[in-house]
């Protein structure tokens, strides 16, 4: 049995999804990379801070834990959040990576980008590089911590997969899921305590994170990871007014209405075309395997079921193997085999009749037989 997820642009999944603040949203489901909704996940956006993601899993990929990031000499030209680095100051990649995603430090993505590439547009060039081997089609990275750049964008899908990336990584989701971390660093000693502002970790016990982010162009966005009884879904808001009451939305409303179902197409059956079945017969065939999917009631409802040939001659007996089929649930398509479940017996045919020398045969000697039983009874007559 395979399985296939088609990627659809615009909107997608639920017709009847939450209602949220967001220009654009998503949640796909980490196992299967399903959409299982979105608005606008096609549309071009600033994603703020949430591009730290991307260097979070690149520092993870090119460093070990205890290797020293040094800030370059012009680490007081960046703006923004930061962790206050001086010149030449050094924290460990593991610190580093604690307060890329908590802190959310644009000085620690810079010396992350320098220490890496040796300039911010050249970490650029290996962020686009990842970012298509993610299947990432529609983004482009300009910087590594995401302060506004008028080319620095993405999208809601782009960025859900990049969600997916990051879970696959437990350094991570041990980050983004702390409330607090404390970073050893060899200058500014005061400054050492790390706060994580995501809010959802408090109100929400199934989130694991994962970046929040802000700009003044971007709005408010958000990458989360939250757990579910069907696995783990990622989250996507961005240009948000309320952006963790749109996650909280999107998440609660998710699990209200998905599930794994283990029965998909069981009872379901479809009238299968025999054109020299005789008069009256109909066959009927059934998914022969079980189907184990992700699903909801709207996806159920509208289950699809096209046999893959329909040239099927008569005679044919019950249980008889019918050939493959798709099954087409929400936006995956399954391929599977169909069974007959009843019957069906052929119709007269003269062509084949005539073409058949047994036939012929044994007409010609029930004939004569015929004619010769009916002689003799005359002959006895008379």
């Amino acid at each position: 049995m395979i399985a296939v997820f088609s990627k659809v642009s615009g909107f997608v999944g639920e017709p009847n999804g939450p209602s949220l603040s967001a220009e654009a949203a998503i949640v796909m489901d980490v196992t299967t990379g399903r959409v299982l909704w979105g608005k606008n996940i096609q549309r071009s956006m600033y994603p703020a801070s949430t591009t730290k993601l991307l260097t979070a899993i690149i520092l993870l990929d090119e460093t070990s834990p205890t290797d020293v990031i040094q800030a370059p000499a012009d680490i007081k030209e960046i703006k923004g959040s930061s962790l206050h680095l001086e010149p030449k100051e050094q924290i460990s990649a593991k610190d580093a990576l604690y307060a890329l995603l908590i802190r959310s430090g644009n000085d620690v993505a810079h010396s992350i980008a320098v220490h890496l590439s040796g300039s911010d547009e050249k970490f650029a060039e290996k962020m686009n590089a990842y970012s298509q081997k993610f299947g990432m089609k529609n983004s482009l990275w300009v910087t590594p911590h995401g302060l506004n750049n008028p080319w620095h964008k993405t999208t809601a899908y782009d960025m859900a997969l990049l969600g997916r990336e990051a879970a696959k990584h437990p350094a991570i989701l041990e980050v983004t899921s702390s409330e607090k971390h404390t970073v050893t660093r060899d200058i500014n000693q005061k400054d050492t305590l790390l706060i994580n502002k995501n809010k959802l970790l408090k109100l929400d016990q199934s989130n694991r994170g994962l970046k929040t982010g802000y700009t003044d162009p971007a709005g408010h966005c958000f990458v989360g990871l939250n757990d579910s009884d069907f696995g783990q879904v990622v989250t996507v808001v961005l240009n948000s007014n309320d952006w963790w009451g749109d996650q909280l939305k999107l998440v609660n409303w998710t699990k209200s209405r998905f599930g794994i179902v283990t029965t998909i197409a069981e009872g379901k059956t479809i009238e299968v075309p025999v054109p020299n079945a005789k008069d009256g017969q109909v066959l009927k065939a059934k998914v022969a395997e079980p189907i184990t999917a992700l699903v909801s009631n709207h996806d159920l409802t509208n289950l699809q079921i096209n046999p893959e040939a329909t040239n099927h001659e008569a005679p044919i007996q019950k249980g008889a193997d019918l050939g493959k089929a798709e099954v087409v649930v929400g936006d995956q398509e399954f391929e599977v085999e169909m069974v007959a479940m009843n019957s069906v017996e052929s119709k007269f045919s003269f062509e084949e009749f005539k073409n058949n020398p047994l036939a012929i045969g044994f007409v010609i000697i029930a004939s004569i037989g015929y004619w010769l039983r009916k002689r003799t009874y005359k002959r006895l007559q008379s």
